[in-house]
């Protein structure tokens, strides 16, 4: 425990309560059962049927897993021709996921819901533990650069702050700790300089979920080669070579096009985006504002688009001018993540170069089509990063009461004003007006702050 982090208020809890073992201890069991609790609702919950027009039984099982279910017993029937990516199906990633699933049929709901489960909080608490492990003390603000422990306290607060995405996710039988898992393993081989090992991890990030991309370009602004050497043969490995030699090369590729067609060219393309309540990505929720204020004229998606999508309410701006908004919003972000990614120094565990990888996962949410709340799986990362940055580093007492001041409003925003906690209506209404959107802009706003802050002692160089 370092001297800076002992002179918080956080840090002399920690000293007297938190850092005793039979505290750690039960901390330790409460966030398992945290994770545990949703995992047997998810259980039950795939087992559950409910009516849907939109599937050739005319009923499917709830969750996200429920749904790809006979999605991906169909690679298993060689006899079908129907296509994962077509009407009813609308299987949301690249075909190497769907082979990863097809074997969990054969359990049936039941058994795959278990060791989905098993597998999301086995994967969770290693990839968080190497993250935790890779942190420490920067060879340029300490003497000793030796890597340090990160104290209880930070990683209890940054848990209060992100768990709700992470127990939202495991309810509803999403890919997106996934997601989590393969970024958290990628940064932690590039901090021990393992770059090309980092390099299939974040391939299989993107291949789990499209938004890591934006790591891909983080890392080619940084200069990695070898990470980007690893990007490239784990591209070519998971949505081409392996799914090639399993489903046949002719039969891959035409899945990856319908897959593009139906999840990647709506956005990227045509402009449409998830126009719902629940979509709280930047251009979703500026779009949704701009619309129902009559300063933008909204154009619903056709319904043969929809039906290829799989979405049924998406939307664009109807004129050219109001499709300058998505670039108006997707330049400044990365001109802004161009001009804050810039820590030379060459300490992988500074925990600056976390706060930089922070802000690309801050990012992700922001610029992709649809955010729903169980997409940010990634902000443990952010918050461990952000708190260990505030508290651990000798900041003065006047910038920390600041800080403090704007984490108090994110914590409003992230996890309070939310469903469960308040009224169904209340909350649907502060959805609507992005108000998950509108933290995860005030994370980011912070995470520049905290990145470009001068500790005490510090020489500005440094």
């Amino acid at each position: 425990m370092n001297r800076a982090y002992r002179q918080t208020l956080l840090g002399r809890l920690d000293e007297r309560f938190l850092s005793r073992k039979p505290v750690k201890i039960a901390l330790l069991l409460v966030l398992l059962t945290a994770l545990v609790i949703p995992s047997v609702q998810f259980v039950i919950k795939i087992q559950e049927v409910d009516d849907s027009l939109f599937r050739e039984s005319g009923t499917r099982h709830r969750t996200a897993l429920g749904r790809w279910f006979p999605t991906a017993e169909l690679l298993l029937d060689g006899k079908n021709e129907a296509n994962p990516y077509g009407f009813g199906h609308w299987f949301p990633t690249p075909p190497f996921v769907l082979i990863c699933l097809a074997p969990l049929t054969k359990l049936g709901y039941v058994g795959a819901a278990v060791i989905w489960s098993i597998l999301k909080i086995a994967g969770f608490f290693v990839g968080m533990a190497l993250i935790v492990r890779g942190m420490g003390r920067s060879d340029s603000e300490l003497s000793n650069p030796r890597p340090s422990d990160v104290p209880v306290g930070v990683l209890l607060v940054a848990a209060v702050y992100s768990l709700r995405p992470i127990v939202s996710d495991i309810t509803h039988g999403n890919l997106n700790v996934f997601m989590l898992v393969w970024l958290a393993l990628a940064w932690a081989l590039y901090v021990r300089r393992m770059d090309f090992a980092a390099g299939i991890l974040l391939a299989l990030a993107v291949a789990t979920k499209l938004t890591p991309a934006l790591a891909v370009v983080y890392f080619a602004w940084k200069r990695e080669w070898r990470v980007l050497a690893g990007t490239v043969v784990g591209l070519a490995l998971f949505f081409f070579l392996i799914p090639g030699l399993v489903l046949g090369f002719d039969k891959n590729w035409e899945y990856l096009r319908s897959w593009f067609d139906m999840l990647v060219a709506p956005f990227a393309i045509h402009g449409y985006a998830a126009h719902e309540p629940a979509n709280q990505s930047l251009f979703g929720v500026a779009m949704r504002l701009l619309g129902n204020a009559g300063l933008l004229k909204i154009e619903d998606m056709p319904v043969e688009l929809a039906f290829q999508s799989g979405m049924e309410d998406m939307a664009r701006p109807a004129t050219s001018l109001g499709r300058l908004l998505k670039p108006a919003i997707t330049l400044p972000v990365l001109a802004a993540l161009a001009f804050f990614c810039r820590t030379k120094t060459p300490d992988r565990r500074d925990v600056r170069r976390l706060l930089e990888f922070s802000l690309v996962l801050l990012a992700m949410l922001l610029l992709s089509e649809r955010t729903w709340k169980h997409h940010a799986t990634t902000l443990p990362i952010v918050f461990v990063a952000v708190w260990y940055a505030l508290t651990c580093r000798p900041h003065t007492d006047r910038f920390r009461a600041w800080f403090v001041a704007g984490l108090v409003v994110q914590l409003v925003l992230l996890v309070i004003l939310s469903e469960g906690i308040l009224p169904e209506d209340v909350a649907e209404h502060l959805l609507d007006g992005g108000v998950f959107c509108w933290g995860l802009v005030l994370c980011f706003i912070q995470c520049t702050v905290i990145l470009r802050a001068r500790p005490m002692g510090v020489h500005p160089d440094r």
